[in-house]
């Protein structure tokens, strides 16, 4: 019991706050998220929001609404994504690739503030010469790592927002 009451002192006294208090400056309570669908990558697409509103709930603390009860409005795009040749075989065949994703954040809120995010993040990806199914799901799961990185952009980002809005 003692040592819960060390803690809470120790983070009270430096003035640590968690993310999720900045966030409600900026968010407010109720969140709503508008995906743009990437059409060359439409699974990644609705991962990317999937993982958004497992932020909002687990990162900012927050509550997911319908459009019109929400406090602010987040609207999700993928802008590109661009794979980039990183090795190559002694025959000259790519063996990896770099994917690198483009991504668009914009919120609105019920207080008139909208702001726009450009974010990238980058993930890299092995080429299986014999099996291409093996080739696409490792480009899936390295655009959804890549996805990943900008989120935590996204979010270090509506801190620093809800810290300097107080």
């Amino acid at each position: 019991m003692w040592r819960a009451w060390v803690l809470v002192l120790l983070f009270g006294g430096c003035g640590y706050q968690p993310i999720a208090n900045f966030a409600d400056k900026v968010l407010g309570k109720g969140v709503y998220v508008r995906l743009v669908v990437n059409l060359p990558n439409p699974k990644n697409s609705v991962e990317f929001k999937d993982l958004l509103n497992r932020f909002i709930v687990q990162r900012f603390q927050n509550t997911l609404t319908t459009e019109k009860q929400a406090d602010s409005i987040i609207t999700i795009e993928m802008k590109r994504v661009i794979d980039t040749s990183i090795s190559q075989n002694q025959e000259g065949f790519t063996t990896f690739y770099r994917v690198t994703v483009y991504v668009t954040y914009t919120y609105d809120n019920k207080k008139g503030t909208t702001k726009t995010f450009e974010d990238n993040g980058y993930y890299n990806y092995a080429v299986s010469l014999q099996d291409p199914l093996i080739t696409y799901n490792n480009r899936l799961y390295a655009i959804g790592q890549a996805l990943e990185q900008t989120l935590t952009q996204f979010v270090s980002q509506i801190a620093y927002e809800g810290k300097v809005n107080k």
